[in-house]
């Protein structure tokens, strides 16, 4: 059962027919190891209950080329177009394939080879072919199959299957292919005895067997593959859905479990028995999560072992189906979950090179730096008016047509574009190069993780500034050569990661004050661009109100914690002055008219009273202040407060008046009191849609469907539980058990077993989004939405088409939806300021409680 993690990292895939040996392209997910051989397995086989077997196999996988550089001597066909997501494709002396930009005076320009399927690691059996007749694919079809149970043949009653991708490549022009991970289950006409010597072989499927024993990895029993605290909850769920039939029928293992059926949790080390019981229904196929809607499509069962307090590693046996992947019981299990949360946001620098001993074993040359060869073009398009902001605009057609209206070698009429050589810094947005104001989002929290937990001022990051003051010269997110601080105090590693994030809006901030909206490519992709080098052509957003308030909101954190909780008043008061002017100058810029503007600003609205808070409460600023008092949600307001503030958008900045008021800072005591009041009830509303999976997903919500957060941002919740230990002083401990269990689903614990955050887990996301080389090992911690949730886009099914079974996607019960395919953005996308986010939180909430 343990992972053969060296035999991912193989970039070429060879599939021997008439033995079950693979050595797995990067992105499949390695199967459970034989217990015999203990490799790899293309086809893997399991048990439920006492006459169901079940069969994993892997389709179709890749052999990718490695890129090359291109030299002067090379015969280069190649046309690129910075606003097409094929615009880098052409030829390297007669190959086809794709290119990286040419720009940058350090780094060669790279060719890549389309990839190539191999042929014999395609299963046909699995294709429904195109003539009409063919309703269903070979291996739907029972009787397409053999089963021997100790070389008797067995009939098979019922076989279900389920599909999904794990892993698409464009192999062509706007021509993809995936892999994909079948799960077939057979009912058999009797049961398989322990000991008994199981085969199966069908369509374009070799010959698989597997001796029925206790220690046989099972599907059907999901356990958090990063551990469980040795003191706090733990619990393992038990259930699958198996897809449908050649019928459209769904089929479960409902009629296999019951509160009778006996569990046991093994020790790794020695196979003793540190406790056993029976499994309690957890939540029934019959009660619905959400609108009449069970997102699970059956019965889930729990076994659960919270009094176990002995460190270990551990499996998870259930009686008649074998065992789950290993996990730890241990002081301190998410950690590790929290670095790499953390550090994940070392690898999204912009302008920063990635190298040993910092890489932790990934590499990446310096990228959007102006030094390099880039050229950020100014513009006057506002982030605010397009999708990207608040407006309803696309944002490359806008950016597209100011260049084309303001051309660089133009004439003085046309006032053409200039270049930014302060935009650089920051962050990469999701699966592309893009710093959008909203990353001072992730700067506020990061600085409020180092005030509300003492512990993570010590987290060591392995960053180049850490163990260094700002003003040391490996510091880069310097704004200019004065801004250095006191000089010598050394700033905890979250806080000089967050003055990264910051430090593209510090380094472009105008002499009045204005901000920027920040940076954005002509393209969202590019296949073969890098962003060290790319085909896009680079545009800077011009300033308007609602960035500075944004800016504002961050800044003005970030410098307060700096100077009172880090102990550098000249860098802490620096920034501050930085936000209260971002704030004055947005205060003064005009309004829009309703004529002039289409665009709903509420959005504005509320970044502008969230900010003042925030502003207020580092500076004083009784302007301020006094805008807060009159508009915030809460009684006593002003007679015509705004209309748009919501108590649910930006609530931190609540709490932010709060402490200004409890720091000395005068107060309206009313307004004080409700909020603590709201902070408490807000945190109280447990309402669950079930106890499945450690899940704390509930009816309010408030996202859609869509971006309900059904992987590590499941633990959303934890925001508001943080919210309440920095009110209180003190947490609950049904809010500590809520926090550490919404850990488990983005770590595994969840229908598919697999591991949402990239180096956690024994099984990860195969193929999160991103849009460096494709093929490169992915990003530690690096974390993936997950479950797809919402109703997939179109141009998305027509990436993965074929690779989906049942192939309509309501037929899947929504926590089933877990396709592994970066065509599939609801599903494989990280989101910097939302799931990335609440996953950090999540992780020092959880860590905090442990200690």
């Amino acid at each position: 059962m343990r992972r053969t993690k060296a035999l991912a990292l193989s970039r070429r895939v060879l599939l021997k027919q008439g033995t079950a040996l693979a050595v797995l392209a990067p992105f499949v997910h390695c199967l459970p190891a034989s217990a015999d051989t203990g490799v790899s397995q293309d086809s893997a086989v399991g048990f439920a209950g006492d006459n169901a077997v079940q069969l994993t196999v892997l389709d179709t996988v890749f052999d990718l080329a490695e890129p090359v550089a291109v030299s002067d001597t090379d015969r280069v066909k190649w046309a690129p177009d910075p606003r097409n997501s094929f615009g880098s494709a052409g030829q390297l002396n007669g190959r086809s394939g794709w290119f990286s930009g040419d720009i940058n005076l350090v780094q060669p320009q790279l060719f890549t080879a389309w990839p190539e399927v191999v042929p014999q690691s395609r299963r046909s059996g699995f294709r429904r072919g195109k003539k009409a007749h063919q309703k269903h694919a070979l291996a739907d079809q029972p009787e397409n199959w053999r089963v021997t149970i100790d070389g008797d043949p067995a009939q098979i009653v019922a076989l279900y299957r389920r599909s999904s991708p794990i892993g698409t490549w464009a192999v062509a022009i706007r021509r993809w292919e995936s892999s994909k991970r079948h799960y077939v289950t057979f009912e058999l006409d009797r049961p398989v005895p322990d000991g008994a010597l199981v085969t199966i072989e069908g369509p374009s499927v070799p010959k698989s067997e597997l001796r029925r024993q206790p220690q046989v990895f099972s599907e059907a029993i999901h356990v958090c593959q990063a551990g469980y605290p040795q003191l706090g909850p733990k619990i393992g769920y038990v259930g699958s859905w198996w897809g449908h039939d050649k019928d459209g029928r769904s089929g479960s293992t409902d009629a296999l479990l019951s509160d009778g059926t006996g569990w046991s949790l093994i020790s790794a080390e020695d196979g003793t028995t540190a406790k056993s019981g029976q499994l309690t229904l957890a939540k029934p196929a019959e009660e619905s999560h959400q609108k009449d809607a069970n997102f699970n499509g059956c019965d889930i069962y729990q076994a659960e072992f919270s009094d176990v307090e002995t460190p270990g590693q551990f499996y998870l046996h259930v009686e008649g189906f074998g065992r789950s992947f290993p996990f730890e019981v241990s002081p301190q299990p998410y950690e590790k979950a929290l670095r790499l949360a953390a550090r994940w946001y070392f690898h999204q620098r912009s302008g920063c090179e990635i190298s040993e001993p910092y890489g932790e074993g990934r590499t990446r040359p310096r990228n959007g730096h102006p030094d390099d060869g880039l050229t950020v073009w100014q513009t006057q398009v506002t982030i605010g008016q397009t999708i990207e902001g608040y407006g309803k605009a696309d944002a490359f057609k806008l950016l597209s047509e100011y260049a084309a209206a303001h051309p660089v070698n133009g004439s003085a009429d046309q006032d053409p574009m200039t270049a930014n050589p302060e935009a650089w810094g920051g962050w990469h947005d999701a699966g592309d190069w893009d710093r959008r104001i909203q990353h001072m989002d992730v700067v506020y929290h990061m600085a409020d993780i180092i005030e509300t937990f003492e512990y993570t001022r010590s987290l060591s990051l392995n960053l180049p500034e850490s163990g260094k003051p700002f003003a040391d010269p490996a510091v880069a997110a310097k704004k200019n050569d004065q801004d250095l601080g006191d000089g010598g105090t050394v700033l905890p590693d979250l806080i000089h990661e967050a003055l990264w994030g910051a430090s593209v809006w510090r380094r472009t901030q105008g002499d009045d004050g204005a901000i920027i909206g920040g940076v954005e490519y002509s393209s969202s992709g590019i296949v073969g661009s890098v962003s060290w080098n790319p085909v896009q052509t680079t545009y800077a957003y011009g300033a308007e109100d609602w960035a500075a308030y944004r800016f504002a909101f961050g800044a003005a954190k970030l410098g307060h914690v700096i100077k009172t909780v880090c102990g550098d008043a000249v860098l802490g008061d620096a920034i501050i002055d930085e936000a209260v002017r971002a704030w004055h100058w947005a205060e003064s810029q005009p309004v829009p008219t309703q004529d002039q503007s289409e665009i709903n600003r509420d959005s504005v609205l509320r970044a502008r009273i969230a900010s003042a808070a925030v502003i207020y409460r580092a500076s004083g600023d009784e302007a301020a202040r006094v805008l807060f008092e009159d508009n915030n949600p809460f009684e006593p307001q002003s007679d015509d407060p705004i209309k748009a503030i919501k108590a649910e958008r930006y609530p931190n900045s609540y709490l932010e008046y709060v402490r200004a008021s409890r720091e000395g800072r005068p107060a309206n005591p009313k307004i004080v009191a409700a909020i603590e009041g709201w902070i408490k009830y807000r945190a109280l509303q447990l309402k669950r849609m079930g106890r499945d999976f450690g899940l704390h997903t509930t009816e309010t919500y408030p996202w859609s469907r869509a971006w309900m957060r059904f992987g590590p941002g499941s633990n959303w919740r934890a925001g508001q539980w943080m919210m309440y230990y920095a009110s209180k002083g003190e947490l609950p401990a049904e809010f500590q058990n809520a926090a550490i269990e919404g850990m488990w689903f983005g770590l595994g614990c969840n229908p598919a077993n697999v591991s949402f955050v990239q180096g956690l887990g024994q099984r990860d996301f195969a193929d999160p989004l991103m849009t460096e080389k494709f093929g490169t090992t992915t990003i530690p911690g690096q974390i993936s939405f997950g479950v797809t949730g919402g109703k997939m886009h179109d141009w998305e099914l027509r990436k993965v088409a074929g690779s989906i079974y049942p192939a309509n996607q309501e037929d899947w019960p929504v926590y089933t939806q877990i396709f592994e395919s970066r065509s599939i953005v609801i599903s494989a996308e990280h989101g910097m300021k939302s799931n990335a986010l609440e996953w950090l939180i999540a992780c020092a909430l959880a860590t905090a409680q442990e200690r």
